[in-house]
């Protein structure tokens, strides 16, 4: 059980154990809990100290975003890097919750790290390395972000007012708010609100971007898998992201999805359902279960955005010919052919905040070393569209059947070079495929 000197409860079971001799604290509102070496432990501790913040008032999107996702990757780093998977070791928590502030402290056993020497993901010579996303991550969503010396134990920061961390930078280079006479003419002042709302936007979408960007990792190399995936984001920003996982026994788990709406908050849902889906699928779920467990992790902020997210997943297991998946109303999902003709995947659920669970799982034949994996959004068939949307979805399939042999890659270039050269009937959006071979 969790020990608590404060409001915060503590929920009656779960991954949280008690911190034998823990030195007592005397602040209220403070919680310490301790947890297992264990990624399975992650979702309820988090869920928990969202709970636990209450007290604070502050705004809920801004709890169950920025504060859940910087939390989930600050205790994924402790676990995965700073204690090195040791299943000897604990992640401390300490979480102390005042009006209009949250402060936690996450600290692992391990020996610490130099957050200085961590790459910037956004920085076209880091795209491709796997380092600095849950920094870059913490960075982005809290107001404030401290490292220990030893680099074991970082400290974030979550208040009422937004941080310029995680909302609009100062608007002027000195980096203060400024002070703002009063207008010279008639509606200048209103002039001067709507530029810096402008500015605001802006902000905002490239936080969505660079969230987007770094969000999307490298495809690992897996043994007997060729594979290949790319997003372009539109304008706008969407929510498209892919994950291909290498999972135990030699098995890849492929994902594709499409968040509804635009900006910052597609970009945030993103976040969440990424992290989710790794912690649940390197777990071994079978499809089905891996999307509802992703339902339950993300259901309240899809109800409390409104918004809805399609998604697909799918288990390609060695030398077996069949696709074990499951599909939450993506329409976009097909098996391509040697000989060109294409078998969509279909739906076996409604898409994610429409249905609910338990999601099914089906099965489609697949003929390892000669069949195709493609799966895509409809930013990237809407963009070549002619005559409707399936004019557009024709010409993907068509243009993978006529490339079937070059590899996975070179297919993935062809389908973006005609999107790059297609003026669109329908308005932008992001543009993101999938493919996948198997031996």
């Amino acid at each position: 059980m969790t020990r608590r000197t404060g409001p915060p409860t503590s929920p009656p079971g779960g991954p949280l154990t008690d911190p034998a001799r823990e030195p007592s604290l005397d602040a209220p509102g403070t919680v310490v809990f301790h947890l297992p070496n264990d990624i399975g432990a992650i979702e309820d501790a988090v869920d928990h100290a969202v709970e636990c913040c209450a007290p604070a008032g502050l705004d809920r999107d801004r709890l169950l975003f920025h504060f859940r996702v910087g939390l989930t990757e600050a205790i994924s780093n402790a676990i995965l890097f700073g204690n090195v998977n040791d299943p000897e070791e604990r992640v401390r928590i300490e979480l102390r919750v005042r009006p209009g502030e949250v402060r936690v402290c996450v600290s692992d056993e391990g020996r610490g790290f130099d957050p200085g020497a961590v790459p910037d993901p956004r920085l076209p010579e880091n795209i491709g390395k796997d380092s600095g996303r849950g920094i870059f991550l913490m960075r982005a969503l809290m107001d404030e972000v401290r490292f220990s010396d030893a680099g074991n134990e970082v400290t974030l920061v979550l208040r009422d007012a937004p941080g310029t961390a995680a909302s609009v930078p100062p608007p002027f280079p000195d980096g203060s708010a400024g002070e703002t006479a009063a207008p010279a003419t008639p509606g200048a002042g209103r002039r001067t609100r709507e530029g810096r709302a402008l500015d605001s936007l802006s902000h905002e979408m490239k936080l969505a971007h660079d969230l987007q960007m770094k969000l999307l990792p490298p495809i690992p190399r897996v043994r007997g898998v060729e594979a290949a995936a790319r997003v372009v984001p539109a304008e706008s920003v969407g929510g498209d992201f892919y994950q291909v996982l290498q999972l135990s026994g030699g098995r890849t788990g492929v994902m594709i999805g499409d968040v509804s709406g635009h900006g910052f908050p597609a970009a945030l849902i993103m976040a969440l359902v990424m992290s989710a889906a790794a912690i649940s699928a390197q777990q071994g779920g079978a499809p089905g279960t891996v999307l509802e467990h992703l339902d339950q992790a993300i259901g309240d902020e899809l109800e409390s955005t409104e918004m809805y997210l399609s998604l697909f997943y799918c288990v390609l297991s060695p030398g077996v010919p069949e696709v074990a998946y499951a599909n939450a109303g993506h329409p976009h999902a097909f098996i391509v052919e040697p000989g060109g003709t294409a078998r969509r995947l279909l739906a076996t659920d409604p898409p994610m905040g429409i249905g609910g669970a338990p999601f099914r799982e089906a099965r489609a034949k697949w003929a390892p070393g000669e069949d195709i994996l493609l799966l895509f959004t409809d930013g990237l068939s809407d963009t070549v569209a002619r005559r409707g949307r399936k004019s557009g979805e024709d010409l993907v399939l068509k243009t993978v059947a006529r490339n079937h042999r070059e590899p996975a890659v070179e297919i993935l270039d062809r389908l973006f070079e005609i999107s790059a050269q297609s003026v669109p009937l329908i308005p932008a959006d992001d543009r993101t495929a999938v493919v996948v071979r198997a031996e």
